[in-house]
């Protein structure tokens, strides 16, 4: 992109800050190939997805995250200057429009960050490098200041922090473990937990390798979904000590399942009732024959969260990431290698989604987020 061309598309997304937009929410979508982030308002009626504005990024996006008031955006990046990879700092408008502020330089590419509950500090983990990182935020400018770095094992995944704001968890698929941490909310600085790690399922168990990580709206509960096969495990969670235990672990693949598959992203509605996971088909499959990816839908007890499969539904190859609205009505799940996002209604009491729409979206779309608009 040409330095005339970036800044053009600034201003265009300056100008859009200052017009008018629908009130209710907005979904953003991060594009690898476009370097952009594609903005679209949800119908609160319908879930129909209509675009609203689009920004372009000095480098290519990755997994995006909000400020906790949701008056910033950040979105990790890589095809930085000399390669480097890094993160764009966003500021949001009331009607949810974003204007680029600033970008920093990180140590290394990072498949999913996080914010901490101050603001403060920008939270990454790092999968090549094998460790998790802390910068500092000021102003919600994340300023590339480094205040930690802990090295943890290669394929970081992802990194999550509990509601109150005190631990930290980092799946890692290889080692089949998920780090703990505890997080000085004064200084930034992590502190391994004891035990610093806990397994996973165990090696020879189809449903192993924890990848992403969701803490249960309401009760002390976690669960991950887990790579290898295809699965889910839920893990109690001791909030005075900050440690998992690993309580249940379920396939999420479609049954009668021929190939093979890896579970990616998992998502809670936020009344906690359900839980919903993506499995990506990986396998080498004959030319024509079609791809089998999936949503697997999941119950959760309100008293126990014990799971229960709900069933599986149909969605775009390789659905990297997905998300819910924040009403717990609408799922939205990007195709990666489809370039499609796919809409479904959620049932209210069954939890089976109903698809309604399939939406080209351009580019690798690599991650999605919902937020409210005024």
């Amino acid at each position: 992109m040409t330095l005339p061309h970036f800044i053009g598309s600034l201003l265009m997304t300056t100008l859009l800050a200052n017009s008018p937009a629908s009130a209710g929410q907005l979904l953003y979508l991060a594009s690898i190939k476009d370097k952009n982030i594609v903005a679209y308002a949800v119908n609160a009626e319908t879930g129909e997805l209509k675009q609203r504005f689009t920004i372009d990024l000095p480098g290519n996006p990755g997994p995006l995250a909000f400020s906790p008031d949701a008056s910033f955006v950040y979105a990790a990046m890589t095809g930085l200057d000399d390669n480097k990879a890094g993160v764009a700092t966003l500021k949001r408008a009331e009607n949810g429009s974003l204007t680029f502020v600033s970008k920093s330089y990180i140590t290394s590419r990072a498949p999913y960050i996080r914010v901490d509950k101050t603001g403060h500090f920008l939270l990454a983990a790092h999968y090549g490098a094998g460790d998790v990182t802390v910068y500092r935020i000021r102003d919600g400018i994340c300023t590339g200041e480094l205040l930690d770095q802990r090295a943890t094992a290669k394929t970081a995944h992802c990194i999550e922090i509990d509601p109150s704001g005190q631990f930290v968890f980092v799946p890692h698929t290889s080692p089949n473990k998920v780090f703990q941490f505890r997080l000085n909310r004064d200084s930034g600085k992590l502190a391994p937990n004891d035990p610093p790690a806990v397994d996973g399922p165990d090696v020879d168990h189809k449903y192993h390798e924890p990848r992403h990580y969701a803490h249960h709206p309401k009760l002390d509960l976690a669960y991950t979904s887990n790579e290898s096969g295809g699965g889910i495990s839920a893990w109690a969670f001791d909030p005075k000590s900050g440690t998992l235990s690993r309580q249940q672990t379920l396939s999420t693949l479609p049954t009668n399942y021929k190939g093979k598959s890896a579970a990616a992203d998992i998502q809670l509605t936020p009344d906690g009732r359900f839980a919903y996971v993506s499995n990506r088909d990986v396998t080498k499959r004959a030319k024509g024959e079609p791809m089998r990816d999936s949503l697997a839908a999941v119950s959760l007890d309100p008293k126990t969260g014990k799971m229960k499969i709900i069933g599986t539904f149909p969605t775009a190859h390789l659905p990297r990431s997905f998300c819910i609205d924040l009403t717990g009505q609408y799922l939205y799940s990007a195709g990666q290698g489809a370039a499609t996002l796919v809409a479904y209604r959620i049932d209210r009491e069954s939890g089976a989604l109903q698809q309604l729409a399939t939406y080209e979206t351009g580019g690798v779309p690599i991650w999605v987020m919902c937020g409210n608009v005024e």
